[in-house]
Order: structure tokens, then sequence, then C-alpha cells
């Protein structure tokens, strides 16, 4: 293209585009979005070009390979008025573009629509050869510009990592940011009242109390969460705190900054022997935080992850049993006169010619039945968990990772490997040195819930499994009379296993009626 196209009067038609960022406000100096209008203004001005009367912002939108690239709800206006103009006009060009590609794929856009490109710092003008030539080489520093700033972001946060000191952000649950004391930076210091949320909630884990229990009490007592304290110091947007969880205690126990540990790029900052180092003062003790880990990946709640579990088809899966053969019985389904489809619980036996007369009965409404005379037994019971607890110094799962992590870098190009297999050797001796196996023990602690109330915040898995820790059997008898199908709540017989003797059932029974 030679020239830009022009209205009917002849007057060349521009839009400023302007984009920033990190928006601060219309008076944050040099690339505001106030002095970028200014100067395009300006520009236009002295060419005696008329300005269109709306101006294309985008603001906190990132010009680079990270961001939105051409796809900014700017530039996307822009293309919506392609007809309207004859010139895209723009303070500086990486304002515009920080990549070669992307400045020639919106500058070839432009021209298939009749329109130019004109940047105002570099008094870049590409209705002409020269200026589209020039624009090729000044987008090319932008380029080299936006990755010399990335990469030397990137070298500033590790190398601050490396030194001991908090590279940015909001500290973890426990502690607070503070200058450091031995030089310049920043490091973590423990913040009283949340630290002594931590190990309060460490406490109460080994000592066989349950997560819920735990979230439960800290919700009750108004322990501020982290998203409270963020709020408090008006770092976040949100106004309403998150309550405690399960989810958060365990994911705030078992975080290695607890310890003095920090993670970046999802490993653990390690020394010269291979093991993590410790940064700041630790809240919770290196055994603690290992027995912590222990407990909890053992007992499900894992921090290493846990396998995926099958759901029960239907509550009394694996539960309900036949009368006439003992076999459980599965879930299934049969067609009503109506043409309905009604899931039923059927016994297989005699379909397979092992010799049951077989049963049926209707699902649903055997749940009901079972879910109302389990509750009414042992509905008012406290929930008791058996929870496994390591006592284990922990040593091992440290020297495993740093044993791994040393070997994967023996296998990188450049590696020191003959300093690399001295200290993979000396952590194969120092896990010789340990015990044979880790240590650990079973104990039963209640949950702070009854089994009603466990049994109304569970779904139908976790309500199966309430049947599951109570050794529920559920015996169906076949129909007194052969294929009546009215539902009949006496072939139905409820077994608790948790009682040692059918005595001692009956009186549990009888105070359960009582305590109706």
């Amino acid at each position: 293209m030679g020239t830009a196209l022009k209205d009917p009067l002849g007057r060349i038609r521009a839009i400023i585009y302007v984009r920033l960022s990190s928006h601060r406000g219309d008076l944050d100096p040099s690339t505001s979005p106030a002095r970028q209008e200014e100067v395009c203004r300006a520009y236009c001005a002295a060419k005696g070009w008329d300005v269109h009367p709306y101006v294309v912002r985008d603001l906190d939108v990132s010009g680079s390979d990270k961001g939105l690239r051409l796809d900014r709800p700017g530039l996307g206006e822009i293309r919506d008025r392609w007809g309207e103009v004859d010139v895209v006009i723009f303070a500086k060009i990486d304002r515009l573009a920080r990549n070669v590609v992307d400045f020639r794929a919106f500058a070839a856009e432009a021209e298939q629509h009749g329109a130019a490109l004109v940047s105002v710092a570099e008094s870049l003008d590409m209705t002409t050869p020269s200026g589209r030539f020039v624009a090729t080489i000044l987008a090319a520093f932008a380029e080299m510009e936006a990755a010399t700033i990335a990469e030397r972001v990137t070298a500033g946060i590790a190398a601050t990592r490396k030194l001991g000191r908090w590279a940015g952000g909001a500290a973890p649950y426990g502690y607070k940011v503070v200058p450091a004391p031995d030089g310049p930076g920043y490091v973590l210091a423990p913040e009283p009242e949340a630290a002594a949320a931590v190990r309060e909630a460490a406490e109460r884990l080994l000592a066989g109390e349950s997560l819920y229990r735990i979230a439960h009490d800290f919700n009750a007592r108004g322990v501020p969460t982290r998203s409270a304290m963020l709020i408090a110091q008006g770092r976040t947007r949100r106004t309403k705190p998150a309550p405690w969880s399960t989810q958060v205690i365990a994911q705030m126990l078992v975080n290695p900054a607890t310890v003095g540990r920090s993670v970046y790029r999802g490993e653990v900052m390690r020394g010269d022997d291979g093991l993590p180092r410790q940064l700041w003062e630790p809240i919770l003790s290196l055994d603690t935080w290992h027995q912590l880990r222990a407990a909890l990946a053992a007992n499900g709640d894992g921090v290493e992850g846990r396998g995926r579990r099958v759901r029960a088809a239907r509550l009394l899966s694996g539960i309900a049993t036949c009368a006439g053969c003992g076999r459980k019985l599965y879930a299934s389904s049969r067609k009503h006169a109506s043409g309905a489809t009604v899931p039923t619980y059927a016994c297989a036996a005699r379909r397979n010619g092992q010799g049951c007369k077989g049963v049926a009965i209707t699902a649903e409404m055997t749940e009901q039945y079972v879910e109302r005379e389990f509750l009414r037994m042992v509905g008012h019971w406290p929930v008791v968990d058996v929870v496994t607890v390591a006592v284990d110094d922990g040593r091992r799962a440290d020297i495993e990772a740093a044993i791994a992590d040393t070997a994967r870098q023996m296998t990188e190009r450049g590696a020191d490997v003959p300093a690399l297999a001295a200290r993979l050797g000396e952590l194969h001796a120092a896990r010789e040195a340990l015990p044979a196996t880790a240590v650990t023990e079973m104990r039963e602690v209640e949950t702070g819930e009854t089994f009603a109330e466990a049994w109304q915040a569970r779904d139908v898995d976790g309500r199966r499994t309430l049947l599951v820790s109570a050794r529920a059997r559920v015996v169906v008898h076949r129909a007194a009379v052969h294929g009546r199908k009215i539902f009949d709540e006496s072939r139905i017989d409820l077994q608790l296993g948790v009682f040692d003797d059918p005595e001692a059932q009956r009186l549990a029974e009888i105070a359960a009626e009582e305590a109706m």
C-alpha cells in the first residue's frame, strides 16, 4: 500500500490505541493511558488527521507471549471499526506488539483493510517500504527486550530463593513477611496468632482428633483463616472469608513452609548435601511435620494423592444379603406394569442354578426402611474412626526424595557427576542407618459427629461407609406369599455387628427406643 486511504473529503481518519500491562491510574508517569493518548493526539494534530472520538484501551493486558497476544479486547474493537479508520496510531511500538510475528501479522491485517500503523515514539510510517522495514527491526528489539525482562525476573526470583529470601506474594498461613535480619530482602517469620493455630491443629490431629472436628471447632471459635487475614490486610478483593474445612487444615499442616522450607517451580530448595534447606524459623518441628504427613496419608487424606474410589452402585450394595443362601444381593431393575423401570435388589443364585429359590425386593423402599431403622438404633451414638498415627522421625522421606533428585541431576547435561555420585553415596549410607521400617500405631478416636449428623452430611457412598463401619448387614427374606407385590418391612432384618453378642445388641436397641 502506498498511502493511507482517505474519507470522501480527503482527510485521514485515525484511531488511537492505548495498552498498559499494569494499570495504576491515569496519573502514572511515562506509559500511563493519559500520556499515551496525549502524544497520539498531538501527532495527529501535527499531521492534520481527524481523530476518531472513541479511544481504544487495553488496560491490565499484557502484550507478551504469556498474554492474549493479538486476541486482546481492544484489538477486537479496532477490527470492528476497520471501515471507519485509515490509521491506527499508538504511542510506542511495544504498546501494540511484543514480538515480530504479532506485529507483522497485525500490520498485514491492517493493510488488507486499507489502513496503516503509526508509532509516535519511533516516527514510524507504515505507508512506505522503508517504514515497514524499520517497523520489523523495532519489533525485533521489542521482542528481545521482553525476553530479556522475563529472563531477568526469573533469574532474580531464583537468586532470591537461593539466598534464603522470600521472593514475594502473600505469606503462607502461620507466617508474616519481615525484613531480613542479615541483609537486604525479606524473610518469613511466624505470625503469633496464626502460628498458634497451626500448632494446635497439629497437636490435636496427632492426638487422634479428626480433621472434621478441628475444622468445626475452629469455625465455632472464629479462628481467622488465611483469607480472613488477607481481607483484613486489604490484599484481596474478597469481602467474605472462606471457612475452615478439612482440606484447608490438611494443606496447612503439610505445607513445607511450616518447617522453614521453600518450594520453587514445584521443587523444594536443597542444600549441597541434597537435603531440603531450612530458610526461616519453623512453626513445627521436622519430626512433627513428618508424622502429620504420614498420618494424613495413612488415613486417606494423604498429601501424595489417593487412589480413585469405586462408588457403590446403591446404598446397600455389598451389604444386603439373601436369607436363603447368604449370598450378597446385586442391584438390578424390573419392569413395572406401568412400563416404568423399578430398581431392585435381587439374588442371582437361582438363575445361576445354585439351588436357591432367590429373592428380590424394591430397592428404594428397602433403603428408606434401613435408613430409618439404622438411625433409630445408633443415630445418637458418636462416630468413631480408627486412625493410623506415624511415630517415625520422618527422615526417611527426606532422604528418599534427595536420592531421587540427585539421581535426576546426574542425567542432566553438564552435571558434575563425580560430586553428585559422592552425594548419592552419602545419602545411601544415611538411608541404611535408618530403622528398617517406620513405626505406626492404631488409635480409635471420636470424630465429633453422631451417626445421625454424619448421615445427613454425606452422600450415598459416605452413608454406605457408615453402615460398613457399624458392620451392618441387611438380610432379605422371601415374601410370605409368592408373587406378592406390596412392600413388606417384615422381610428385612437389619443386623449390626458392632456388638459382641445378641444380648448386647438387644439392650442397645432398647436404649435407642428409650432415647426417642
